[in-house]
């Protein structure tokens, strides 16, 4: 999910802006996109594989097409793979992967795999790479199949509408804070976004969004074994504010989620609730620097009568300094700092109390 500060995209399941145009004619087009990357991580991430710094490469392509139909729709399809993207190197896994119609300034319908409609609100500070997103990046961390999407951004006004339909092993939340592994049994689910940006206050424009997301679980005749994880339902709210561009100049932006699942099989209710501060400057000479605080709450109860809860808290400072030598391959570097986590139980990923450290260098196409 993460991505540099020029790539940042306040649209879920949006095509890279560097996408190459290969072919234009009679109102078909098919564009290419991707990317290549090397990131030297140090022992503390996960990434770099058993507690050894080490370099790791990844690899990003995707494909999109669009045909006009008639003067006011056009069908769109596109498909985004990530590529070797961990100390395996040999993976190959589907990202976004999606067919719908595009009706211009009266928005885009699309069905398939993608994030849902909270990430829209999430955007506004998903501007690190690797050492943040410890609120943000656990619940749409990964995209989902089985989707109907609608989006509308037009006159400053943002609403994004979301269905969710069955699907076995699906991705829902981070597992390493809600002590499951990430494959859940989805039933059926919906999701909704709403935002207003008012253009030019003092230093750029300025964003208000909310967004509501509702999945249930398969029920004990649906499920089997090899569903997925049992759960009754999951619910994440969220609410941003951002404040000027990312690319140039001062940006500012805050975010708060709260989730709950709710496992009454294995006698739990799991409660994350947290925050995240972003201070960002953007120079004119390609250099970017970010900075920000996150604090997130994890609180496990126990439904069982006389049973012992469990409680987390995740506090951290990321940095990010970023250098777009052009719109093509950039350099950055950053860090991550430990600033009060405690844990009274050991679920919570050790990470979260260590100092992280990277370096990398991409080209994007």
């Amino acid at each position: 999910m993460k991505k540099s500060l020029l790539a940042l995209s306040v649209i879920a399941a949006a095509v890279s802006a560097n996408a190459a145009t290969v072919y234009d004619k009679d109102g078909t087009s098919l564009t290419l996109d991707g990317r290549v990357q090397s990131v030297f991580y140090n022992g503390n991430y996960e990434k770099a594989g058993e507690k050894d710094s080490s370099i790791q490469n990844s690899g990003r392509f995707g494909v999109g097409g669009k045909t006009q139909i008639t003067d006011w729709v056009a069908g769109i399809g596109y498909t985004q793979w990530d590529v070797a993207d961990g100390s395996e190197h040999n993976s190959f896994e589907a990202r976004d992967q999606y067919v719908g119609a595009d009706f211009g300034e009266f928005g885009q319908v699309i069905a398939g795999r993608f994030l849902d409609s909270t990430y829209s609100v999430e955007a506004a500070t998903d501007i690190y790479e690797d050492a943040a997103g410890n609120v943000q990046g656990k619940f749409n961390g990964e995209r989902r199949g089985g989707q109907l999407q609608y989006t509308y951004d037009n006159y400053g006004f943002f609403a994004q509408a979301g269905v969710q339909t069955a699907q076995d092993n699906a991705k829902l939340v981070d597992s390493e804070y809600f002590f499951k592994d990430d494959s859940y049994a989805i039933d059926s689910g919906f999701n909704g976004a709403l935002g207003y940006t008012i253009d030019d206050v003092v230093f750029g424009p300025l964003s208000f969004k909310a967004g509501y997301s509702y999945v249930k679980g398969q029920s004990e005749n649906d499920i089997t074994g090899e569903n997925g994880n049992e759960f009754n339902n999951f619910k994440h709210a969220n609410a941003s504010i951002a404040w000027g561009n990312v690319e140039s100049g001062f940006y500012v932006a805050a975010l708060y989620e709260h989730s709950a699942l709710k496992d009454e099989n294995n006698g739990n209710k799991i409660v994350n609730h947290g925050y995240e501060l972003a201070v960002g400057y953007a120079f004119d000479n390609g250099v970017s620097v970010v900075g920000g605080y996150e604090t997130s709450y994890y609180h496990k109860k126990n439904l069982a009568e006389g049973s012992k809860n469990s409680k987390a808290i995740v506090r951290r400072i990321p940095v990010f300094v970023n250098y777009a030598v052009n719109e093509n391959f950039n350099v950055w570097g950053e860090a991550g700092f430990n600033a009060g986590s405690n844990s009274g139980a050991d679920d919570v990923n050790s990470a979260a109390r260590e100092t992280l450290f990277s370096v990398g260098a991409r080209y994007t196409f």
